[in-house]
């Protein structure tokens, strides 16, 4: 019997970032912004965020390994596991597809030099090259860069115990 240090969570890892992203910029090019104003109040954009929970259920039962504890009890319903059905798996699911999401997208807005001013040369819907916003954005990834470093770190740092 395999105990749960065989056991993987995902069957494979993550290589491609860019696959995660695009899906969800699909949603956005089929449903729009995450939100709207309407009656002075914000407004989730509920066709955006039902589509994002769809994908992140595919990718889910795509990535998931299913891992299972079975030394506990012999009866199939008594088991430990965490198969694409599972919150924890769907959560942790859900947030690699928005950081992927968000770290290629800053990254883009920065080798763009984003910005939203009217009076810079564009082409069509090319970037600016604005080198004010290429500033502004990569000091924003490198703030989300030290804010995933620290995240990590506080997670490292509270890893459970075994007896």
């Amino acid at each position: 019997m395999n105990s749960m240090t065989d056991k993987r969570w995902f069957n494979r890892n993550i290589d491609n970032t860019e696959e995660l992203y695009l899906a969800v910029e699909e949603l956005f090019r089929q449903f729009g912004p995450v939100y709207g104003a309407g009656d002075s109040k914000i407004v989730p954009n509920g066709f955006f965020w039902s589509a994002l929970a769809v994908n992140v259920l595919l990718k889910t039962r795509e990535y998931s390994a299913n891992p299972v504890q079975k030394e506990c009890s012999s009866k199939e319903e008594e088991v430990t596991q965490y198969s694409f059905m599972h919150a924890e798996t769907t959560l942790l699911v859900l947030a690699l597809v928005v950081l992927s999401w968000l770290t290629i997208d800053i990254k883009k807005k920065t080798d763009g030099g984003h910005c939203h001013n009217p009076v810079h040369s564009r082409a069509g819907n090319k970037p600016a090259k604005c080198l004010i916003g290429n500033k502004f954005h990569m000091e924003l990834y490198n703030d989300y860069i030290k804010l995933l470093e620290n995240f990590l770190d506080v997670v490292k740092q509270g890893k459970p115990s075994t007896p």
